[in-house]
């Protein structure tokens, strides 16, 4: 292990110890400590440490998050917090910083061990990233137009789709390409313009005649400038070019309307469904409910799934359906993300994502696309595939939303800093919401403009488990069952499945339950295993993963769960009573969700920072004493979202090539 530089901010001594002797054990050297914010600023400053061990809440009333935001920013250091308890407002304010893991008192050598681990990791490759980011901002700032990027062997490493117009090649066929073959160009101008950015000299004004894919000739002019590499490779370059003014450049003519003929949703209908599948299974799973439902209603039409979940594998696609598997990335943040297995920086994910879309869509040729949850795809990687299709006018975009996405103000601002609001006006005539205006309108929360108004419907909830098959159980069991599941597993072990046995463990015989648990096949392996230790000896059955939780949901006299939207729609169509225990990591979306139902009186919430093993005993106990939810579906709930998204396509008329 490689000797890091380790700062401690922490006003308790005997912790500031604790935490000292723990560093130094792990070999890493220890460049002080400090009790305050004044203290803290100038120790970094001279110490200049890789890791900053920091207390949220300091001497002299110290703010411990604004205190690593300056550290942070001045010295690039990576951020542990350490804290007995932090509000969800705190909590978000670090993760603002980009904290490398947080530690809670009372905690132990081993989790110390395990957060400087993963912070030092974490870290290492937002430093490479940052590098990345530095080698290219100085020259993507200004310019514009058709774009390449190049290696110091000409290779081409990037484009954009401006430039991949410009040469009538599909962006995904330019890659790796010689620069001088995809411009079909040999002249000794373009050769010394290189050589001189190279060398430092910025090219600006230099104009050649390029020969695009279909042998058309044009003047353009290309600006040059070098691209910093890892000071081991001859340096590349980026090439901006421009068509000469009185040879505008129109684009590549399509196939003109005579090759189309305008259908009704169905027999030769294309359809391609995005899901970015970052975080848990819920876009998966609501994906899958639709599918399902369009092929048996549809059964002459195409749907291929883009899904960046690891998980689609272990679901079955009805006739008519397959996928294409995305590399799979995995959210670190509020907006941040990584992949999930590659050892890759998330630049070179991202790209890798977004040609695998755009290839796709070019050879797919789908005539609808339905896209779920993010206008532009994850960090803007459906925007190529967006403008290519509206380019060839011949598919029609729906996006699917539900209806919850996260505080207003905070989607608002996103929306508005992103330019989400452009993207959905216009890339996409139809706007479907999976919710009830009636509880919850998005409409206007999240302030959609009125040109988009009448584009939006809503069209109630999907419920995930709907087409599943019904699972009978092995064997007959007498005694009541309490299900609980945190979903996919990415949050919710520590915070509701550990309690829950500890409750179990206290209160178990008094509450005469039995437990069937899924933990989700993303929770840490550490964590299941500890899982499988703590339920030893308790009447209780552990899932990592189940295709389908209906049978249990329907047999439960309590389900216990976190509040994502398909967990909840499924709860509200087959169970029977619930308590929701909010996830607040990353977005207020679940506690926005729990709070609507709660107040609906369709369940029980306790808010994370609540959850105990008496307070869940308490809970099970009122529930169990309420009527179930079976009387508020004999009355209506709003859950009718396949068949609903199945009418609307019905309504489709759709453009079929003809050859």
């Amino acid at each position: 292990m490689s000797k890091r530089r380790v700062m401690i901010v922490e006003d308790e001594v005997m912790v500031q110890m604790h935490l000292a002797g723990i560093v130094e054990g792990l070999g890493h050297q220890l460049v002080g400590t400090a009790e305050d914010t004044p203290t803290a600023l100038e120790l970094g400053e001279k110490e200049a440490p890789e890791l900053v061990l920091m207390d949220i809440h300091l001497a002299g009333g110290g703010d411990g998050v604004d205190t690593a935001l300056q550290l942070a920013e001045k010295l690039e250091c990576a951020i542990i917090f350490i804290t007995a308890y932090a509000d969800e407002e705190t909590i978000m304010r670090t993760q603002e910083i980009g904290a490398g893991g947080y530690l809670v008192k009372p905690f132990t050598d081993a989790q110390v061990r395990a957060a400087i681990a993963t912070a030092f990791a974490s870290h290492a490759k937002l430093q490479r990233e940052r590098e990345h980011a530095r080698s290219l901002g100085g020259v993507l700032t200004h310019i514009g137009g058709a774009l390449f990027l190049i290696d110091g062997n000409n290779e081409i490493t990037f484009t954009n789709q401006s430039a991949a117009d410009l040469v009538g090649w599909p962006v995904y066929k330019v890659y790796g390409r010689n620069i001088f073959t995809v411009l079909d160009v040999d002249t000794d101008d373009l050769k010394d313009a290189l050589a001189k950015a190279r060398a430092g000299e910025p090219i600006e004004g230099l104009q050649i005649r390029v020969t695009d894919n279909v042998k058309q000739e044009r003047a353009v002019w290309v600006t040059i400038e070098s691209l910093p590499v890892d000071g081991k490779s001859a340096p590349g370059a980026v090439l901006s070019l421009a068509p000469v003014s009185g040879e505008p450049f129109t684009g590549h003519s399509k196939k003109t309307s005579e090759d189309v003929q305008w259908r009704p949703f169905g027999l030769g209908t294309r359809l391609l469904v995005y899901s970015h599948d970052t975080f848990g299974l819920g876009h998966l799973r609501r994906c899958m409910a639709i599918i399902r439902k369009l092929c048996a209603e549809f059964p002459d039409i195409s749907v291929l799934l883009v899904t960046g979940s690891p998980m689609v594998h272990r679901y079955s696609m009805p006739p008519g359906a397959d996928y294409v598997k995305l590399p799979s990335i995995q959210k670190t943040g509020a907006e941040s993300y990584q992949a999930r297995s590659l050892q890759i920086p998330s630049p070179d994910i991202q790209a890798l994502r977004t040609n695998l879309i755009l290839h796709t869509a070019r050879d797919y040729q789908p005539n609808v696309l339905l896209v779920d949850h993010s206008p532009a795809g994850s960090k803007g990687e459906l925007l190529p595939t967006l403008d290519w299709l509206r380019t060839s006018g011949e598919c029609t975009c729906v996006l699917g939303l539900r209806d919850i996405i996260d505080d207003p103000a905070t989607v608002r601002q996103s929306w508005s800093e992103n330019l989400t609001y452009d993207v959905i006006e216009s890339h996409y005539e139809h706007v479907l919401v999976y919710g009830s205006k009636d509880m919850y309108d998005s409409l206007s929360e999240y302030g959609l403009p009125e040109s988009v108004e009448a584009r939006v419907e809503f069209v109630d909830f999907i419920s995930s488990a709907e087409s599943d098959q019904r699972i009978q159980p092995d064997a007959p069991d007498d005694k009541p069952m309490i299900f609980v599941t945190i979903g996919g597993g990415d949050g919710g072990t520590e915070t509701l499945l550990f309690p829950f046995l500890e409750m179990m463990k206290r209160f178990g015989a008094e509450l005469g339950l039995r437990a069937e648990i899924v933990s989700g096949p993303f929770a840490d392996r550490d964590l299941q295993v500890e899982l499988e230790r703590r339920a030893q000896g308790l009447p209780v059955v552990l899932h990592e993963f189940l295709p389908s939780t209906r049978h249990l949901l329907e047999q439960a006299e309590v389900t216990l769960s976190t509040a994502g939207y398909n967990t909840c729609t499924d709860i509200l169509a087959f169970a029977q009573r619930s308590i929701l225990v909010p996830r607040a990591l990353y977005r207020m979306e679940q506690t926005i969700r729990a709070t609507q139902l709660a107040r609906l009186d369709l369940c029980c919430m306790i808010r994370p920072d609540d959850v105990t093993p008496e307070a869940l005993f308490e809970a099970i106990k009122k529930v169990r004493r309420q009527p179930g939810l079976e009387e508020a579906r004999r009355k209506g709930l709003p859950l009718g979202g396949t068949e609903k998204v199945a009418r609307f396509c019905s309504n489709l008329t759709v453009a079929v090539r003809m050859s």
